[in-house]
């Protein structure tokens, strides 16, 4: 039931102000709707009307305040119109304080002019359907500070690990941490005729994309020979030998860095075959003459390809490739 203050003057705006008369005309169903829902029947609505429609009176208005339950309001906001959609072609402009020319006005005058009443397409290009607006332009601190952003912090910081996206986390090959970045793994191989085997692999995507990888080859038989791990899998298969394997993250590092022209991933990864080959048992020595990969992915993302038949500066394409 409607509340109200013993003190309180119940006011509303005169009919004959200068509001704007869709306000003044929804005034009256205002009130009325605002009463309906907040009596919860008919006798207490009959109740409480008595002081606003007598403060509707002094204010000028004759609308007659009647209960009206919910279903029927909502019955009748149904009925309503929609709004009408209207398809905007916005025009984008930049600002610049060292141009004298009025862009938009100049634009909307050529707009007049092109798309007269008379024209075919008038109703769709016409100043209520083309609209502008004009957007900042840059400048030059902005555009050096956001290619440092983008190009330069890339290079001296890493990723910080999104977690774990697994349907199932119980089954998650990291747990709670199979979406690292740019990490040296390590896979070790359990079986039952012989001591745990290790092997040593390195990422710079996702290390769950990498595990997928590895999950392939050892289903696959065209793949046994993929890595010295999948070729170890494959051969505990054909023996008919139980094994399992679990994974752990060893180190974390950046690829390759353009300042230093090292990748630190790869050289982590010869690092613990060469000094640690407890933890490298099933990789072999003809993996550490591999050249590095990354180099050639950076140059790829950052670098856009010229055109045929011209050089960068002294660097040809063909010592690019």
């Amino acid at each position: 039931m409607p509340y109200s203050k013993p003190n309180n003057t119940t006011l509303y705006i005169h009919r004959k102000s200068n509001h704007p008369p869709a306000i003044l005309k929804h005034i009256p169903e205002a009130i009325n709707k605002r009463l309906s829902s907040l009596s919860q029947d008919e006798n207490a609505f009959n109740k409480a009307k008595p002081v606003y429609q007598e403060a509707l009176k002094k204010s000028g208005y004759e609308y007659g305040l009647q209960f009206t339950p919910t279903s029927t309001r909502q019955a009748r906001t149904n009925k309503l119109r929609p709004q009408r959609k209207r398809n905007i072609i916005w025009y984008n402009p930049p600002f610049s304080k060292n141009v004298s020319t009025n862009i938009g006005r100049t634009f909307l005058k050529i707009l007049d002019e092109e798309f007269p009443k008379d024209h075919a397409l008038h109703k769709i290009f016409n100043r209520n359907t083309v609209k502008i607006s004009y957007g900042c332009m840059t400048n030059l601190q902005q555009i050096v500070s956001a290619h440092n952003k983008s190009k330069l912090a890339d290079t001296t910081k890493i990723k910080a690990s999104s977690g774990c996206n697994c349907k199932d986390p119980s089954c998650c090959p990291l747990p709670g941490n199979c979406k690292a970045e740019s990490i040296i793994y390590q896979a070790t191989v359990s079986s039952d005729d012989g001591k745990p085997q290790t092997y040593i692999g390195l990422t710079e995507g996702t290390f769950k994309s990498r595990y997928n990888n590895h999950k392939s080859s050892f289903n696959c038989k065209s793949k046994k020979y993929s890595t010295k791990l999948s070729e170890y899998i494959w051969d505990l298969k054909e023996n008919n030998v139980n094994y399992s394997v679990s994974w752990k993250v060893i180190k974390k590092a950046k690829s390759f860095n353009p300042a230093s022209n090292r990748c630190n991933l790869c050289n982590w990864e010869k690092f613990f075959i060469i000094c640690k080959p407890h933890m490298a048992s099933l990789n072999k020595r003809n993996e550490l003459s591999t050249s590095c990969r990354h180099s050639k992915k950076f140059l790829l993302r950052n670098v856009k390809p010229p055109e045929l038949g011209t050089t960068i500066g002294l660097i040809s394409l063909q010592e690019l490739a």
